[in-house]
């Protein structure tokens, strides 16, 4: 029914507790990985075979690193602190 990932070395607890579930599992017990999900383990769906989807609570969600800046706000900001101007271009 489910498969224990992180296996590997470099894995981190939670990895290693979070169960998969291939799409057509995934859709027949949805329910149920939603209730797991809220409960704080988050679910691996998989698709042909390859990860696809996390199903994880909004709580955890929220807690996430927020993704990084873009690359034009990087250069905005290193010109703001160097003080270059719109114009020295």
């Amino acid at each position: 029914m489910y498969s224990l990932c992180g296996v590997l070395h470099n894995s981190s607890p939670v990895e290693a507790a979070m169960r998969t579930y291939p799409l057509h599992e995934a859709r027949a017990e949805f329910s149920k990985l939603v209730d797991r999900a809220l409960a704080g383990e988050p679910q691996r769906v998989t698709r042909y075979g390859r990860e696809a989807v996390m199903i994880v609570s909004e709580a955890e969600w929220a807690k996430r690193p927020k993704s990084a800046t873009t690359l034009g706000a990087l250069l905005a900001n290193f010109a703001t602190e160097r003080g270059f101007h719109e114009n020295d271009f």
